[in-house]
């Protein structure tokens, strides 16, 4: 069998598992994670699942929890879940985790259920609490040569053993937000933000979205940094800048840019901002607009209601927080207040977009987590401004359709 190539500093550990007669049903997979070290954006563990065909070969992209920080309990086991539908294709279900980063982790009794009309079945995983001898029949997939997969005692679910995965000596490879030679750190309102140059030319920043980091534009900066001195800046308390404990705004991040350009004795620059980053440029170009030259924005809002985000995205993050809470994450977990910030800001007023000098790009995907409407109003307040509406794709356009979505961005700057 084969499991899934996992690129990049992403690896597997999975067995396989027949599920051809279950095809089309829902699946639900547990486990239990110990996370060893703080769990950071660039270094975590979930729980995965990737559909096979009858030769073993991947159908589609490995599932992931959506967010790791959903069940993680500091110093203590969390339990994991993991649901989705079979493929109607699929002859075998890869199930286990996917790890990334250099931490290191206990994983623990593993179960793997089908929803059968009423009835809940569990389906039998070999080794699932790892009590045996060997760690078979669990495979690694695209494994570091320097991470360590062993059977140990000194920590466990129940039963006597769990599995260990070290990953404290893996040398991590420079990447978009991890690059030593690039990145430096700055003193801003009392954080640290993390930030990296690509390139010469115009100053054109970037700005990231919620809880995530600038390795997000990992697709753009190539192409962007050919043209300008490319500027990729973790938001506050996000990828590796720090946080403290004032209350998360879109205002305070966008004075924590205001300030950071205030230092970096930056005027008059090209703003890239997507998602959250999308509504930290609106502000910092409502209340400073003499830092801002031009602006690009992908789906930003203005505020977050019924007509301004879809209602399935609020439930799933109303979901999310309960989740947390459910499992006693504490409110000043940043991944938590970074969920509220969303859930309750920005509170823009349309018409203050008018305060807004600079000429603005709105883009927003066809299926969007906003109606197009809520985008076409932001362009209509903003003076100077154009709307670019990505046909088939979504708020990840800027990954999916990443040449389009570049010569857009570059062909507007210019």
């Amino acid at each position: 069998m084969i499991c899934s190539k996992i690129y990049g500093q992403y690896f597997m550990v999975c067995q396989p598992v027949e599920i051809e007669k279950h095809q089309g049903k829902n699946f639900f997979l547990e486990g239990k994670i110990f996370y060893n070290d703080e769990i950071k954006n660039n270094s975590w563990v979930v729980l995965s699942a990737l559909f096979l065909d009858e030769k073993g070969t991947g159908i589609k992209n490995t599932i992931y929890n959506d967010d790791a920080g959903a069940y993680y309990k500091q110093g203590e086991w969390s339990s994991y879940q993991l649901n989705g539908k079979i493929d109607k294709k699929a002859k075998y279900i890869a199930v286990g985790i996917t790890v990334a980063g250099s931490g290191s982790y206990h994983v623990d009794d593993f179960k793997l259920f089908i929803q059968d009309g009423k009835n809940k079945i569990e389906i039998p995983l070999r080794n699932a609490g790892f009590e045996d001898i060997s760690l078979a029949p669990w495979q690694s997939q695209n494994i570091d040569k320097d991470t360590k997969l062993s059977l140990t005692n000194d920590k466990y679910f129940s039963g006597k053993k769990s599995l260990f995965v070290d990953n404290s000596n893996v040398n991590t490879t420079s990447t978009i937000g991890n690059n030593k030679k690039a990145g430096k750190f700055m003193d801003v309102n009392g954080v640290k933000l993390y930030y990296e140059v690509y390139g010469q030319g115009e100053p054109l920043l970037l700005i990231h979205g919620n809880n995530a980091s600038m390795a997000s534009f990992d697709r753009q900066i190539d192409a962007l940094s050919k043209k300008y001195m490319v500027i990729g800046l973790d938001s506050r308390g996000q990828g590796r800048s720090t946080s403290d404990n004032k209350k998360l705004t879109y205002e305070l991040m966008a004075d924590d840019v205001n300030t950071f350009l205030d230092k970096m004795n930056l005027k008059n620059v090209n703003i890239l901002g997507w998602s959250d980053g999308g509504n930290i440029a609106v502000i910092l170009g409502m209340e400073h607009p003499d830092k801002v030259k031009k602006m690009a924005i992908m789906g930003t809002v203005l505020y977050n209601n019924e007509t301004s985000v879809f209602p399935d995205i609020n439930k799933i993050l109303n979901e999310q927080v309960k989740e947390m809470k459910k499992n006693g994450v504490s409110e000043n977990d940043m991944n938590y207040r970074l969920k509220i910030l969303l859930l309750t800001e920005p509170n823009i007023n349309p018409d203050s977009l008018k305060k807004i000098k600079a000429p603005t790009l709105v883009m927003a995907g066809e299926h969007d987590v906003m109606p197009e409407k809520h985008t076409k109003l932001i362009a209509d307040k903003i003076p100077n401004s154009k709307i670019l509406i990505f046909k088939g794709t979504d708020h990840e356009a800027p990954s999916k359709i990443s040449e389009k979505f570049n010569k857009a961005v570059l062909d507007f700057f210019e």
